[in-house]
């Protein structure tokens, strides 16, 4: 890259200017805080430190990394939470800075492996050898011909370019447990996979999302190449994405379907019939459990040991069965499978187990300890996010993840010679020193007037959630609150419930609608925001996956209710287990762990209201504690600087203003 400083003191004098020229080119404004964040972000590439930054919606944080990678001379890896955020700098922003001064800088694509077309597995579906773990679609002879007219023209082989059902992706697709791998595999030096990974390993700049991240930290840093630095993006959800890599789940199901797929490749019948009967006997043992198990006792823990005994049996034959291809798939899904097993039988240090929807599942209590040991010692890491949630120096998520707000963050000195206390200086995942625990942190400033562009309303004269009179007059709020928005408004639940009452509140006695009602599962995500952001009057009711990653400047959306403070169910099995570790610790559940957890997710959902500086409107809550819980503090700090009101005719005011397009706020 020859854009990259000789002296990495000089990162900073180079990331600038590229990206004030990629600024310039956009017509977008001179912004100080995304300099600062720029600065800072090469600082940390440069002397190999941590650091964790609180970018808000508009201050431009993708430019400000972007820009510090290029000119840092350093492989650097952007993990993202969200395929919005990722196709938005691969067919955006990257373009965008290579052609305005970054043209040297390389950059790379990566998805899961299923996220590819798989060629065996095409070939096996189109000759009827397919092993499928469910029935074929009506759609699926003429899935297989199009994706085999796919094959021949596209160039990454990724999903995305070609639309077929999901059930037919899925036949025509590999995951990591069972694919053998490039050398063992009759399509691996073709396989679009192993291609993504090869450009990969040749690009400056790699682009991923935090679940392929959190699966190569998994795997022992077997799945991405060699990096130098790493930045998630909306890393607020990191360590949520990290405890899923780091557990597992066991199905009743998913030990048929490997039944099926044994039998299928030639494996005796005796040890099929034996597996499915330990699947069924797993089965039982899970009936009528709820909450957390103890899987080294009892009916569970023979169940387990007899799967576990009957797989480890019928695996040897697997490799001699009579379909080589298909046997392969299978020893690899098995193997994955047995370990899965063992590790349910001796749940290591730390594990909660519990059932849900009828699948045990094992995850860690905690995931600081194996972030702190397999990332933050050793790669430098950015953690970007327009929200990091409350407390000083973002302790409550940092903590979680793994680092430490107490410790030295091992800031390089001017010679960009680092402590000597930061560990060898040629190990971590590239050629950098050891990053240690310590981190900087800093707040960008908003572009965002919030006192002038929004409000905060909390429907103080409401029932506590908990009264049976709170969800009608909950209902009955919102419908107030939409009118006097003429729609425009996102409502944003807290369950599926919530969204079904509300919905049915808002539609009259005979089923019509005074605005049109858009409401999660009636139609894709995709598809809800798309009508969503071109109807402009329409109300769109949603629950936890609308509360982040939905961008809808402008009128569309200049009302988002939050119908009660997002705390986590008190019944939830790793919750509890949180909880009770904190207290173990000297804590307090609920101060430790369910409150930094709420206010963290009520400010991304309050985060949907303003996008750009033009915005304005209402973020309306309609549970009455954040306006007189004693803890209410801590939920507020992690919001924007709105205004704040309690008088409801003050609230339809100022919709009602906003809705009639008065008062507009200029641009700054």
């Amino acid at each position: 890259m020859t854009i990259a400083a000789d002296n990495p003191a000089d990162n900073q004098v180079t990331a600038i200017p590229l990206l004030n020229q990629c600024v310039i080119a956009l017509g977008g404004d001179d912004r100080a805080g995304q300099r600062d964040l720029c600065l800072a972000i090469a600082d940390a590439f440069a002397t190999g430190h941590h650091l964790a930054a609180e970018a808000p919606t508009g201050s431009g944080k993708s430019l400000a990394y972007l820009a510090a990678a290029a000119a840092s001379g350093k492989r650097v890896v952007v993990a993202t939470a969200t395929l919005t955020l990722q196709d938005q700098l691969w067919t955006k922003d990257i373009p965008h800075l290579q052609a305005n001064g970054g043209g040297n800088m390389t950059a790379a694509l990566l998805k899961g492996r299923s996220q590819y077309l798989c060629l065996s597995k095409l070939r096996r579906a189109k000759d009827g050898s397919a092993l499928f773990d469910e029935r074929p679609g009506p759609s699926f002879d003429a899935d297989i011909e199009l994706l085999t007219e796919f094959a021949t023209t596209t160039k990454t082989g990724d999903f995305t370019e070609v639309s077929v059902a999901d059930r037919s992706r899925r036949a025509a697709s590999s995951t990591s447990r069972e694919c053998p791998g490039r050398t063992k595999c009759s399509d691996g030096e073709d396989c679009f996979a192993e291609l993504a990974r090869d450009r990969a390993t040749a690009a400056d700049l790699l682009v991923v999302n935090h679940a392929l991240y959190c699966a190569h930290l998994a795997s022992g840093g077997n799945v991405l190449p060699k990096h130098d630095a790493v930045v998630f993006d909306e890393a607020h959800g990191l360590a949520d994405v990290a405890t899923d890599a780091f557990g597992l789940d066991i199905a009743p199901l998913g030990l048929r379907q490997l039944a099926g797929r044994m039998a299928a490749v030639g494996v005796p019948r005796g040890d099929t019939a034996a597996l499915n009967a330990a699947a069924d006997a797993l089965e039982r043992a899970l009936e009528g459990v709820e909450g957390r198990l103890d899987s080294t006792s009892g009916a569970l823990a023979d169940a387990l040991g007899s799967a576990a005994e009957r797989l480890a049996t019928a695996l040897p034959k697997i490799e001699s069965a009579s379909d080589p291809a298909g046997a392969l798939e299978t020893t690899q899904l098995a193997t994955s499978r047995l370990e899965a097993l063992r590790r349910a039988q001796a749940p290591i240090d730390g594990d909660v187990v519990w059932q849900e929807h009828g699948s045990l599942c094992i995850s860690p209590v905690s995931v600081a300890g194996a972030l702190s040991s397999r990332l933050f010692t050793q790669v430098p890491t950015v953690l970007l996010s327009a929200t990091l949630g409350s407390g000083k120096r973002f302790a409550p998520l940092t903590l979680r993840l793994g680092l430490d707000p107490e410790a030295d963050p091992g800031v390089a000195d001017a010679n960009g010679k680092v402590p000597p206390d930061r560990g060898d200086p040629t190990g971590g995942d590239g050629d950098g020193p050891n990053p240690g625990t310590g981190y900087v942190a800093m707040r960008v400033d908003s572009p965002f007037d919030f006192a002038e562009q929004s409000m905060l309303y909390v429907a103080k004269h409401l029932p506590e959630p908990k009264d049976p009179a709170w969800p009608d007059a909950a209902t009955d709020e919102v419908r107030k609150l939409v009118e006097a928005a003429g729609g425009r408004a996102l409502v944003l639940c807290t369950s599926r419930a919530a969204v079904t009452r509300i919905s049915a509140g808002l539609r009259a006695a005979d089923g019509t609608e005074t605005h049109p009602l858009l409401v999660q599962g009636e139609s894709s995500k995709s598809e809800l925001l798309e009508r969503f952001s071109t109807e402009e009057t329409s109300v769109l009711v949603a629950t936890r996956s609308f509360w982040m990653g939905v961008d809808i400047p402008g009128t569309a959306c200049v009302l988002v209710v939050i119908d009660r403070l997002p705390f986590s169910r008190p019944d939830d099995p790793l919750s509890i287990a949180r909880r009770e570790e904190a207290e173990r610790e000297g804590g307090n559940g609920f101060r430790d762990i369910d409150l930094p957890a709420a206010a963290l997710v009520l400010a991304q959902g309050a985060g949907r209201l303003i996008r750009t500086r033009t915005d304005r409107g209402v973020v309306a809550v309609l549970d009455r504690r954040l306006a007189t819980a004693g803890y209410r503090q801590v939920l507020l700090d992690a919001l924007p600087p709105m205004r704040r009101v309690v008088d409801p005719g003050v609230a339809f005011a100022f919709l009602k203003e906003v809705a009639a397009g008065q008062g507009e706020t200029p641009l700054p």
